[in-house]
């Protein structure tokens, strides 16, 4: 009846039900160590819905690797994480280092996963496995198949009946048939010491023990006799329920039909047990007619039913789609540079990146076009006689063709290309100079510092004149300038010429004035810098190189155009390769450089 009434309404109100569904998974199917080396290996838990609890058990071979830390360690061989999320996702970063050579591996053997409402979400039974290669001697003597089942008997028990039962060590060995939730803690068996399957309030306590057939067979443990107890299946309301001896919490029932019923969320009450198999309302049964419950629970169940649906289909379903949209764009941007860290080894940049919830920066679609004047003109007349006759026209140049990144907090993002690319342009746009023709970037501008040379400077002016001007148009207030006067004329080493005019320094000159009024003060939470290293001769450009590496691993987020390859190597988590407007590549560091190197090779 009460399935007839939800059906009937979800039919007239066309409202769907979405399963949630969740999967884990490596950062990569494969992974490459040497001998005696460490190396990271990101796990990641991913979800529909925002995750509530999830327990994922992992094994490896303790026979070449050796677990370092980054979660909890059950036993040897065997890593659980588990605990309580507050987004879609949950990462972790695990260390291993290798013992030996040959080919080892890593698998997930179980993982429960619920979202924050309690449901709990279907996870893939194919669970990820990862290959580890370590060069050397292999010197086990053993294969490792992630697939391999070892043997987990670690004792015999007695059952109630006589029958001798074999006691499995669920540490390592969990019937792949559990359908409740449980959490596994440790504990004893008469001497033996046990991995028990707890529900979440400690009340039942369950062991799948092996007959000769090797076939499971669920027990309850008591605490109070050190006995256990069978466990048996029945029906609740229609819904699956684990029913054993009020024994096993210890309490004295007179009635023999009273049970402990558990339910798949591991709630625990009693029920009567019927002939039949079926489980019953203990307190109930005897004062209220069992055909008069089942209606008006079944009634009241369509009816809650129907009102969520309905406040979840007008106020939720738009909002709730495009959220998961932007959430699966930002993961997936954010796995990438995760993945780039994790291939260079770089701890620090991958803890940066795992801690941060949001880009900092988030360049999305962002196209930029020009206008450009197809002929030339020599002036304001010139203009007017070509404009009264129809003879302007013109162009569009695209200089920024749909580019997309994200950029997390920490990081340094080297963006490389040849000149013309529009690199210097993306910049601009970044810090706020320029509004993109399509797009948009997600960054606070208050926390932007963009650095360029030579912005501002009127030559007919004096040196001194000319770092009140500069520094105005980056934005320094004059307590800021009078403050670090001395400072920027020691570091651009212009002491004496300060009062000379512009237009009377050399190039270099003026370079090392515009670079020393750039970077004074501490740097800003978030740096763009544009070819800010080139300035100066050899000595100075070490000097301004060195004080650039202090701003960058000051903590600032960087932006990095640069033309030196060196550069970019030896102070770039990732780099973007745009070219002609285009993306080409992102990723670590060694690899789009040398992408970049052979295309230039490849055009001489």
């Amino acid at each position: 009846m009460a399935l007839a009434m939800m059906m009937l309404f979800w039919a007239a109100t066309g409202i769907p039900v979405e399963a949630a569904s969740a999967d884990v998974t490596f950062g990569s199917e494969s992974y490459s160590a040497e001998k005696g080396s460490q190396f990271p290996v990101g796990v990641y838990i991913k979800s529909d819905e925002t995750i509530g609890t999830y327990y994922v058990k992992l094994e490896y071979d303790k026979t070449r690797l050796k677990y370092i830390g980054g979660a909890e360690s059950e036993a040897d061989g065997v890593i659980v994480l588990q605990g309580t999320g507050t987004e879609d996702e949950i990462r972790y970063m695990l260390t291993f280092e290798s013992i030996t050579g040959g080919e080892a591996g890593i698998a997930v053997t179980n993982a429960v996963v619920t979202n924050e409402d309690g449901t709990e979400n279907a996870v893939a039974e194919n669970h990820a496995t990862a290959a580890v290669k370590i060069s050397g001697t292999d010197e086990s003597g053993v294969t490792f198949d992630a697939t391999e089942e070892e043997s987990a008997v670690i004792g015999t028990a007695t059952a109630s009946d006589g029958t001798i039962l074999y006691v499995v060590d669920h540490s390592r060995e969990v019937p792949s048939t559990i359908d409740w939730k449980y959490q596994a803690v440790p504990g004893k068996l008469g001497n033996t010491d046990v991995t028990y399957l707890q529900n979440q309030d400690g009340t039942v306590q369950m062991l799948y023990l092996l007959d000769g057939d090797d076939v499971y067979h669920p027990y309850a443990y008591s605490s109070k006799d050190g006995q256990i107890y069978p466990v048996h299946t029945g029906l609740r309301d229609g819904k699956k329920n684990y029913y054993m001896s009020t024994a096993v919490t210890g309490e004295e029932v007179k009635d023999e039909s009273v049970v402990l019923a558990m339910d798949l969320d591991g709630n625990v009450s009693k029920a009567r047990l019927y002939e039949d198999g079926h489980l019953g309302e203990a307190g109930l049964v005897n004062t209220l007619p069992v055909w008069l419950i089942v209606p008006a629970v079944a009634i009241l169940l369509a009816i809650l039913v129907g009102v969520a649906s309905i406040v979840y289909a007008k106020n939720k379903k738009a909002k709730k789609i495009q959220k998961k949209k932007e959430k699966i764009e930002t993961r997936r941007r954010r796995d990438i540079a995760l993945r780039a860290a994790e291939e260079s080894g770089d701890q620090a940049r991958m803890d940066a990146i795992m801690n941060s919830k949001e880009p900092i920066i988030s360049v999305q679609n962002v196209t930029m076009k020009f206008k450009v004047a197809t002929k030339a003109v020599s002036g304001i007349k010139d203009y007017i006689i070509q404009f009264i006759k129809g003879e302007i026209s013109y162009r569009e140049l695209v200089a920024l063709d749909n580019i997309n990144f994200d950029v997390y907090k920490g990081e340094v993002m080297g963006i490389i290309g040849t000149n013309g690319s529009g690199k210097s342009t993306l910049l601009k746009i970044v810090s706020g100079a320029l509004n993109p023709t399509e797009g948009h970037v997600a960054v606070d501008r208050k926390k932007v510092q963009l650095l360029t040379l030579g912005t501002g400077f009127d030559m007919e002016l004096t040196a001194r004149e000319n770092v009140y001007l500069n520094g105005a148009i980056i934005g320094y207030s004059r307590q800021f300038l009078d403050e670090h006067y001395d400072e920027i004329v020691e570091f651009a080493e212009l002491e004496g010429f300060m009062e000379e005019k512009v237009k009377n320094f050399s190039s270099g000159m003026v370079s090392r004035l515009g670079f020393a009024i750039a970077t004074a003060g501490d740097a800003a939470e978030i740096l763009i810098l544009d070819e800010v290293l080139s300035v100066g001769d050899e000595f100075f450009r070490k000097k301004s190189l060195k004080r650039v590496k202090e701003m960058i691993h000051g903590g600032s987020t960087v932006l990095l155009v640069s033309h030196g390859m060196g550069t970019i190597l030896d102070n770039c988590s990732r780099v973007v390769w745009i070219e002609k407007g285009k993306m080409k590549m992102i990723g670590e560091p060694k690899t789009v450089c040398h992408a970049y190197r052979e295309m230039g090779a490849a055009n001489v």
